[in-house]
């Protein structure tokens, strides 16, 4: 979505569309697909500084961190971000020309709003499966204090005179 600083010189503007983001991109143990992403921006070009207001609504399909299955999410932004040509401060945006796209901006907003960790509700940690245990740490520590360690074995049975 491309946005022209300049409309923004009236208050009123407000730019929306939707965005379509390509699954290349997502990291598929995190967030498998934004199936839908409409945004709404107002704000107000302050000549040095640009003011810009965002309204996001996203369906977003995350990854059980559990299970692996799909967790529908939906995901709706209300923030501020602060752009300009200047490059000095580090908590604004810095942009190159007066019309620039904001999909990697709406993009790194959602990312930042699906938490790492989606537990679909009624899903348990698995206790054991195809060669692994769960197991607590004591459970661990105590079964390791009886076993012996096989490569010294050999030794036992040599006689010292």
């Amino acid at each position: 979505m491309k946005i022209n600083r300049y409309l923004f010189k009236n208050k009123d503007y407000v730019a929306s569309d939707d965005i379509v983001f390509s699954s290349e991109h997502l990291d598929p143990s995190h967030i498998k697909e934004i199936s839908s992403c409409h945004v709404e921006v107002t704000g107000q070009d302050y000549d040095e500084l640009l003011v810009l207001h965002f309204k996001i609504d996203a369906e977003v399909i995350g990854v059980c961190s559990y299970s692996l299955e799909d967790v529908p999410l939906t995901v709706k932004i209300d923030t501020t971000l602060n752009f300009s040509f200047d490059e000095e401060d580090e908590d604004i945006i810095h942009i190159d020309n007066p019309i620039f796209d904001i999909d990697e901006v709406v993009y790194s907003l959602i990312v930042s709003e699906v938490p790492l960790k989606i537990v679909k509700k009624g899903a348990k940690l698995p206790n054991s499966g195809n060669g692994y245990r769960v197991m607590s740490e004591e459970e661990y520590k105590k079964e390791n204090e009886k076993k012996t360690d096989s490569r010294w074995s050999k030794l036992d049975n040599i006689e010292l005179d």
